[in-house]
């Protein structure tokens, strides 16, 4: 079974400084070679994916470029994580807040109920919320299988911006 990690990251070192990276990163972005939507600001750039073919699990790119002390001095790395759109993100987020205040509500209210001597039925909530949250989970599980070639196509036109396959680190 493939796990499901939240956000996940890569990075890129460069043989330049960052500021040399993020030139090469405007560059690509300017001359026409990003085949994504491109929105920056300082060296922050996020990506996503073209407004025709994005869908409900399409993935957004957050690209940040930096320095790093290494052997031969300051030189650039540009680190990327993956996150689903703020829309999917806030939406999701909210509701797993929403089901912990009923979880909340339901577990005072029955303990309120069995302190009484009467039966505990708000206590049925319980199960019903973990149900909702599970399937909640399963299906950003499926999400991010779905979101998974768009997601390697990123990493990749990122990478073939330095040239560099090897050498870089993926969490």
């Amino acid at each position: 079974m493939r796990d499901v990690v939240l956000g996940p990251t890569f990075s890129v070192g460069t043989a330049g400084p960052g500021d040399e990276a993020e030139g090469a990163l405007a560059e690509w972005v300017r001359g026409g070679g990003c085949a994504f939507h491109v929105v920056r600001v300082g060296s922050h750039f996020t990506l996503t994916g073209q407004k025709a073919d994005r869908h409900f699990w399409s993935p957004v790119l957050t690209l940040e470029v930096a320095e790093e002390d290494g052997p031969g001095g300051m030189t650039g790395v540009v680190r990327g994580r993956f996150n689903p759109s703020p829309g999917i993100w806030t939406g999701y987020m909210l509701t797993y807040l929403a089901l912990l205040t009923i979880v909340l509500g339901a577990s005072m209210w029955g303990l309120a109920q069995v302190v009484l001597g009467r039966t505990p039925w708000a206590l049925a909530f319980v199960p019903g919320c973990a149900v909702v949250g599970g399937l909640m989970f399963w299906a950003s599980a499926v999400g991010q299988r779905i979101a998974g070639p768009e997601m390697a196509a990123m990493e990749s036109a990122v990478r073939g911006v330095f040239a560099e396959d090897d050498g870089a680190t993926r969490a």
